[in-house]
């Protein structure tokens, strides 16, 4: 790397990160670096830097040539490493040291972090690598690469690794910045525009750095074992009114703490975001990560938030309802009790909830996971399942922990759209075979359909009068619909979701994406292709026909289900996929769909959370359900809202005439 002596041109150092989402020009981790170093008079005088922030789009790495002949020069690249961006990541650094071999390649984030010896095994064009919080880490490295090329004094930087003399020599790593305000602030600093937030599909925000949880299975607390450290107020404050300032409509903020809502300044933080949105007459949603632990403090604040317009459901992270479960993954969860207490509440202030649960955690076996799915939907939940995933600096990566429950994993896609987006899956262990993995894989689908979208009322009501679980109907339903001809398209999404999961190079794009485009949320895409396939013409009511039909056959035979009921259930959830429709495909002047339910349809329905209750008594009701109210939502955006439960169909599309 070229010396920055006095009058030489300054060092150019380019910041990359490669991100999952399009759209995106703001990277909090490359406005720390940036912001960190700029404030340094050292670095500031031998430094001009560059900010990369690109989509991981499925030919990225096909585009590399295009973006280096962009890049002028380069004298240090510093790459941003997560599990999904590692593979393109590390081909875009070796191609920048193939055309600048004299450059200095530096690697920092959670999937590299203390992986030192397989990074550098993985990857020749890697010199140094940046362990934990690197803020100053990175800004001291640049300091030594200045004075001297070869980086002398880079032995006394705490918290990197590096090879001399073909030897991989690691520095400890420090203790963790105690006072954050020492970090300059990306937004307040200037090192990112109004412009380039402005242009930004999502900005990212940190209010406290930490989690005193310490889950084997989550690199945030069960690594790091942190106090929770927070950024001072003023300054989260000053950060939103910039944002809000100057961030287009269409954005949405995500606070990416660990757990927001544990600390009492989150509540301030809440009120000043609503008040600054309202300030400024904008509409931005906010994402977060909930408190594990839910507390008052969350319920205040999510009252907050959702009567500001500014979220559209909360996020309750069980994981697992499974005691030995719980226990093997060393995590302190919401009781039974006071989960099912906490859902009441939140359904009496009106905010939608869905409940996180991950499928394969050592421990847990088909039939107590499947009665934590129920517990959820008995208590009013919406489970939403994510698969168990392996991240490194976690206890259960180790190779004791695999050995002593008998882990077995498979590398797949992180997002299925993406075959570069590679995770580790853990696909069978000591409690669960490989086709018991597979079979709730299929369920997640299943229950996406039917559950959260086009038969969760009749399914409720059908579990309420007949004391069958709602996850039993649903396994009637999944193996019904794999096993029963449907629509040629419905049945082609079917085989091709089940034969991902075991072959990840299976993923029909073509089908998929003719379905629902490249330009979507690259998120459960086969649901959302099943969904925009039945909605786009009638196919979608005759699978409610034909799937409620199969529901009868399951139960009709112990009696408890009265015909009439049962017919009424069907009539309600035809009208609601009517309504349903109209909100997927954009027809914001579509008609409301009523339908005329008797007294005890409708009050069986408003029992099981699926309509409000009427004002008025009598034999009959009419319920108009209004689709053409969400009919200029993004589709991708408003199906992901149905499968997450933040739009229960068709209670969000009601409305009852006054009087009735």
């Amino acid at each position: 790397m070229a010396e920055a002596d006095t009058g030489q041109r300054k060092l150019a150092c380019h910041l990359l990160e490669i991100t999952p989402m399009p759209g995106v020009r703001y990277s909090l981790n490359l406005g720390y670096l940036h912001a960190a170093a700029a404030a340094d008079q050292e670095c500031e005088a031998a430094y001009e830097f560059h900010k990369h922030v690109l989509f991981q789009a499925p030919d990225i790495v096909d585009r590399i040539d295009g973006w280096l002949a962009g890049l002028g020069r380069v004298d240090v690249l510093a790459v941003s490493v997560y599990f999904w961006n590692r593979h393109p990541s590390m081909r875009f650094a070796e191609a920048v040291k193939r055309k600048w071999p004299q450059c200095t390649v530096v690697l920092g984030g959670n999937d590299v972090t203390h992986q030192q010896e397989a990074v550098f095994a993985e990857s020749a064009a890697v010199d140094y690598l940046v362990h934990g919080e690197g803020e100053f880490t990175f800004r001291d490295l640049l300091k030594e690469l200045a004075r001297s090329s070869a980086g002398r004094g880079a032995a006394g930087i705490p918290g990197i690794s590096f090879r001399r003399a073909g030897k991989i020599c690691t520095v400890p790593v420090g203790e963790r910045i105690s006072d954050l305000s020492s970090i300059p602030s990306p937004l307040l600093s200037g090192v990112y525009s109004p412009e380039e937030i402005r242009d930004s599909r999502v900005i990212i925000l940190e209010t406290n750095r930490g989690c005193p949880y310490s889950c084997a299975f989550c690199y945030w607390g069960g690594a790091t074992r942190s106090k929770v450290r927070p950024f001072p107020l003023q300054r989260i404050k000053d950060e939103i009114s910039f944002v809000v300032r100057h961030a287009s409509p269409e954005a949405t903020l995500f606070i990416a703490d660990a757990n927001f809502g544990i600390i009492g300044q989150d509540v301030e933080i809440a009120e000043w975001l609503v008040a600054e949105l309202r300030r400024f007459d904008k509409r931005i949603f906010l994402f977060t990560n909930w408190a594990k632990n839910t507390s008052k403090r969350v319920l205040a604040i999510a009252d907050i938030l959702y009567s500001g317009n500014v979220i559209a459901a909360v996020t309750l992270s069980a994981q697992s309802f499974t005691p030995e479960v719980l226990a093997i993954a060393r995590r302190t969860n919401i009781k039974p009790a006071y989960y099912r207490s906490l859902q009441g509440e939140f359904e009496r202030r009106g905010i939608p909830t869905y409940t996180e649960l991950i499928w394969g955690m050592p421990g847990e076996s088909v039939e107590t996971f499947l009665a934590g799915l129920e517990y959820v939907i008995a208590s009013g939940g919406s489970p939403v399942v994510y698969p168990l995933l392996l991240l490194n600096n976690t206890e259960y990566t180790t190779s004791a922990f695999r050995d002593d429950h008998a882990v077995r994993t498979r590398r797949l896609p992180y997002q299925i759209t993406n075959a570069e987006m590679q995770a580790e899956f853990v696909i069978e262990h000591a409690e669960m075979t490989e086709a018991e993995w597979l079979e709730l894989m299929e369920l997640r689908l299943t229950m996406a359909v039917f559950h959260a979208g086009l038969l969760r009322g009749l399914i409720r009501a059908v579990s309420r009068l007949t004391g069958r679980r709602v996850v039993d109907l649903c396994r009637v339903l999944n193996d019904w619909i794999r096993r029963t001809r449907t629509t040629a398209v419905l049945d082609a999404l079917v085989r091709n979701h089940r034969a991902v999961w075991t072959d990840a190079d299976a993923y029909d794009r073509e089908l998929v994406a003719g379905l629902i485009g490249t330009d979507v949320i690259p998120d459960h895409t086969h649901y959302q292709a099943v969904m925009t396939h039945l909605l786009s013409g009638g196919a979608a009511e005759q699978l409610v026909g034909l799937a409620a039909a199969r529901v009868w056959q399951a139960v009709s035979a112990d009696g408890t289900l009265d015909a009439d009921i049962f017919e009424g259930l069907v009539a309600f959830q035809i009208a609601a996929v009517r309504a349903l429709r109209a909100s997927v495909t954009g027809e914001p002047d579509a008609a409301p769909v009523t339908v005329t339910l008797t007294a005890a349809v409708h009050d069986l329905l408003v029992e099981v959370g699926q309509l409000h209750a009427r004002e008025a008594a009598g034999q009959e009701v009419d319920v108009r359900l209004d689709g053409a109210r969400f009919a200029g939502a993004p589709a991708d955006s408003f199906l992901l809202a149905i499968y997450h439960g933040s739009v229960q169909v068709p209670k969000s599309f009601q409305v009852v005439e006054p009087g009735l």
